[in-house]
């Protein structure tokens, strides 16, 4: 009888281990899946300032990356701004170019919420679980600065066994978290204790809340935490309770190398002597490995990290029957997530309105994108709890739960700093990915597809078939202060039509009719109907909000001298209105250049000023009697070759220009046909130009006809219109020029004394300048540089200036 069991305990085995086998295969397949068919986006953004008055601005840029690249497919970033109840306030709408997007909120002067969050996210990222969206919650400073009455403080500490069980008379670490009642780190110090009050350990929290105690559950005893709060009181907190039958993972960092351990129950199942252990980042297998304990109880094996991507890396145990028992998470850093930005000043002068240049040296050759913040470091100073590019994309994203201070952990390559991370490793889960919903076949629907920039779309009703054949819309766009262009969208037999890769601002109205009707006859048979395809704001799970951590919130002296500066400058522009006797006043005023009027009349978003060259037609004798347009550039930029022969072409560094007619994508052969005497102005840009298709590595032209000319169809007001709304309009950062335009007795109250979002660094231009002038009271500038390159290759620098 005893052998017969025996026997039927080794068929079991085998029959698992082939089971195994063959699911083991499936999970890499599985991964594939989720990999190319599920790609996970993340959004970081950048504010300009941590805290905010009623009336000030909120900057922000938002970095969209997927699997540690740039965000491949999704072309527009939505962004919100919401309250505590979780009304959205406002709402931006943004392209993305280099995997950045950029826009402002403007924070009305008599807000009384003491907290906002903002919002971030993508279509294709509303496919997933909503707690995935980028939310970053700022601060609103009251307009007076009050001691506020403590209200009474509860205190919570949580245990986390390494793998996720205890298995009794296996030997455990049991890391642990202390948090008050708005999730703030506590420290900690308490006895383990069995059900006979015998203490078995102590423990000790060693960073932000956080330690770890080892423990080896006996059969028959339960345990419990009995620990102090910082007010004396006494609590007792009951430890998860030990499995008879299991694995326990544990991981350790001898050589600065990852080992891992698996130690099995001394009398376990048969499911628990077989082993397959996977390990996955941004939902790529990194590592797999078979484990046979079925003649010895605990194994120890190396993982070799040093060709997997810097991050969260998930070990997954699954038992002989494919069923995931124990997990773990590491952070894999092999240093290769960051790139090298030197950040220094070459004029520095930090007296009331004096002239700062900051100098950007990037190495490498890539294609890089930054944002710049630079603000008064003693309103805006280094909080307790911050986030960084690199903690937000790397970190946070990935993990179950809020991260306190999460730049911390990138501050210094310190061990001390590496061994606090693996804490936060180990009292935090996976919130991307879940091996039990993707083994049971449940993916998530796509509701959402990617986008490709703003697309207008529509259907005509009320023709038939016949009419409709080969017909198109024929359509001018006229946006605000700019001349029209043209679009010609194919209509499908159903009367369907859509044109995708439309990249406007603000609102614009669209002329229509159907192609060869001239008379509008067949037009005016039909009804149209028209609509751009931003979609609308998903609903906002509030819970959410209450698990985030806020910036620092002390009154400090931070917050009275930001409070202090927001009374003056309400105070002046309170003032403004009032009437005054003043003596005789002289007052000069420098006159606007025939470019500078023109920009602003005819150009938008990433045409307005820019890097590079404008030629204006009304001062160059030349210009009308040049035969084209290529003729008329030929020789006039340096590094821009034009070929004039056969159709002609234009090349910059070895790329292909961009063409642009009116800022809507054009070709050589449409701008053949324009008249060098209806063209007012041409701007060049030097490459890259991320207005274009591709990010413009051959650079720009862009051609601007006269308004009212024959290239701008002045007949098109006759046709029917419809408002078609674009992307949020960019609103360009106020910075004084205090040497062009001096004035003394000007009140510059200030906080965020310089912001720019796009600042592009290519293989020939590798330093940049930036210059910028001093508030009236700033004495000391804190400067942070975060971005990402072609390659999804992060950097930030943050230096403090006095």
């Amino acid at each position: 009888m005893q052998n017969r069991f025996y026997r039927f305990i080794l068929f079991v085995m085998m029959l698992a281990g082939a089971t195994t086998s063959i699911k083991a295969q499936q999970l890499d397949s599985i991964l594939n899946i989720a990999e190319t068919k599920y790609m996970q986006e993340k959004v970081y953004l950048h504010t300009d300032k941590n805290s905010y008055n009623g009336g000030e601005t909120v900057w922000f840029k938002a970095y969209l990356t997927a699997d540690n690249l740039p965000a491949p497919f999704s072309k527009t970033v939505y962004a919100e701004l919401i309250n505590e109840k979780g009304a959205i306030l406002q709402r931006k709408m943004m392209p993305v170019i280099l995997a950045g997007a950029a826009s402002d909120f403007i924070l009305p002067d008599s807000i009384t919420e003491s907290r906002l969050y903002i919002r971030a996210y993508t279509s294709w990222m509303l496919n997933f679980d909503s707690s995935l969206l980028c939310v970053k919650p700022i601060h609103i400073i009251p307009k007076k600065i009050t001691a506020k009455k403590a209200a009474a403080s509860t205190y919570s500490v949580y245990f986390f066994p390494e793998g996720g069980d205890l298995v009794e008379k296996v030997l455990s670490q049991v890391a642990f978290k202390a948090t008050d009642q708005d999730g703030t780190p506590i420290t900690i110090k308490g006895d383990i204790v069995n059900n006979n009050n015998k203490i078995i350990s102590s423990f000790e929290s060693v960073h932000n809340g956080m330690g770890s105690v080892a423990l080896i559950p006996l059969p028959g005893e339960t345990y419990k935490a009995t620990w102090k709060d910082k007010n004396g009181l006494r609590h007792e907190t009951a430890l998860p309770a030990a499995k008879k039958d299991g694995v326990v993972l544990s991981v350790g960092f001898p050589n600065n190398e990852l080992h891992y351990s698996l130690t099995r129950a001394d009398s376990a199942s048969p499911e628990f002597m077989r082993f397959t252990v996977v390990a996955q980042s941004q939902q790529r297998l990194m590592y797999s490995a078979q484990i046979n304990l079925t003649k010895k109880a605990a194994v120890t094996a190396p993982m070799v990290t040093d060709s997997m991507p810097d991050g969260v890396l998930q070990i997954t145990v699954f038992n002989a029957l494919m069923q995931p028992v124990a997990e773990r998470l590491v952070f894999v850093n092999n240093n290769n997530y960051s790139f090298i930005t030197d950040l220094h000043f070459a004029e520095q002068n930090i007296t009331k309105h004096g002239r700062n240049v900051i100098q950007l040296d990037v190495g490498g050759t890539l294609l890089a994108n930054l944002s710049v913040a630079v603000t008064d470091a003693d309103v805006n100073p280094v909080g307790k709890n911050e986030s960084s590019i690199y903690s937000e994309l790397l970190l946070s994203c990935d993990l179950k739960g809020s991260v306190y201070n999460p730049a911390y952990y990138f501050s210094s390559d310190a061990d001390s700093v590496k061994q606090h991370l693996d804490l936060v490793m180990m009292t935090n889960g996976w919130r991307r990915f879940k091996w039990e919903n993707l083994l049971n076949n449940q993916w998530p629907a796509l509701t959402y597809l990617p986008d490709n920039y703003l697309k207008i779309q529509g259907r005509v009703l009320g023709l038939s078939r016949t009419l409709l054949y080969n017909k198109e819309i024929s359509g001018i766009l006229k946006t605000k202060n700019n001349p029209a262009s043209f679009l010609n969208i194919p209509i499908s037999e159903k009367g369907d039509f859509s044109q995708a890769g439309m990249f406007f601002f603000d609102t614009a109205k669209l002329y229509y009719q159907l192609s060869n009707d001239k008379d509008k006859s067949i037009t005016s048979m039909a009804s149209f109907s028209f609509t751009n395809t931003f979609i609308k704001a998903p609903v906002l799970n509030k819970a959410l909000l209450s698990n985030l951590y806020l910036p620092d919130r002390t009154d400090s002296s931070a917050l009275v001298k930001s409070s202090n500066l927001a009374s003056l400058r309400r105070s002046q522009q309170q003032g403004v209105g009032k009437v005054q006797t003043l003596d005789e006043v002289k007052i000069t005023t420098k006159q606007k250049s025939l470019k500078q009027k023109l920009d602003e009349e005819y150009t938008s978003g990433f045409f307005s000023g820019g890097d590079g060259y404008t030629f204006t037609t009304e001062d160059d004798p030349f210009a009308n009697s040049s035969p084209g347009i290529l003729q008329y550039l030929q020789g006039k930029v340096a590094g821009l070759q034009i070929s004039t022969t056969g159709q002609g072409s234009a090349s910059w560094r070895g790329s292909a220009t961009s063409f642009f007619l009116n800022e809507s994508p054009s070709d050589l052969s449409m701008l053949q046909s324009v008249n060098m005497v209806d063209v007012v102005m041409i701007k060049v840009f030097r490459p890259p130009f991320f207005g274009a298709t591709g990010g413009g590595s051959g650079g720009a032209i862009a051609i601007y006809t006269k308004k009212g000319s024959s290239n701008n169809n002045s007949d098109f007001k006759a046709l029917p219109y419809t408002n078609i709304y674009g992307y949020s309009a960019i609103r360009e950062f106020y910075s004084p020029d205090y040497i062009n335009n001096p004035d003394p007795n000007a009140k510059d109250y200030r906080t965020t004394l310089y912001w720019s979002p796009h600042v592009y660094i290519d293989k020939n231009s590798r330093r940049i300048t930036l210059p910028f002038f001093n508030s009236d009271n700033c004495k000391k500038l804190r400067v942070i540089v975060e971005g990402i390159n072609e390659f999804g290759v992060l950097t930030r620098e943050e230096k403090i200036f006095e």
